[in-house]
């Protein structure tokens, strides 16, 4: 399970890595509420959120420190308000990657940022994305800014 778990962890750091290097920003850039109504995980966890939507009831349950920054409901304590803007939409609306691009990209990168680690994509099936087999189009792929 060790070992596992790693390599789960690999896969969602390629993730947000790949995103770095097409954006150059970080997936995730938390910052801490300089009125200290919310720490600075918990604006990570609201991002997270906001990015891939509600963080599943399993990994609320085991995690350690949950009861922290969650409530029963399996909502965040001190952030309410939530502005939910998947992947696709960022590339296209914040960094004015083309469509056709934006779905590439955000099939291949989402399953790598599955909240799950148990459903979160393997090494093989990224390896297999069609957007890891650029072919003719190898270099077209390029960020509109």
């Amino acid at each position: 399970f060790c070992f596992s778990l790693i390599t789960k962890v690999d896969i969602w750091a390629t993730a947000a890595l790949a995103f770095e290097l097409l954006t150059g920003d970080y997936l995730f850039d938390p910052k801490t509420d300089d009125r200290k109504r919310y720490s600075r995980d918990e604006d990570h966890l609201a991002l997270i959120t906001e990015l891939l939507g509600p963080f599943p009831k399993c990994i609320i349950q085991d995690g350690a420190l949950s009861k922290e920054f969650f409530n029963r409901k399996g909502e965040l304590r001190n952030i309410r308000e939530l502005e939910y803007w998947p992947l696709h939409n960022v590339l296209v609306d914040k960094y004015g990657f083309p469509e056709e691009d934006s779905a590439m990209i955000s099939s291949f990168l989402t399953p790598m940022l599955e909240m799950d680690p148990r459903r979160r994509a393997t090494a093989a099936q990224c390896l297999r994305h069609p957007w890891m087999d650029l072919g003719d189009h190898q270099g077209e792929i390029t960020n509109s800014q």
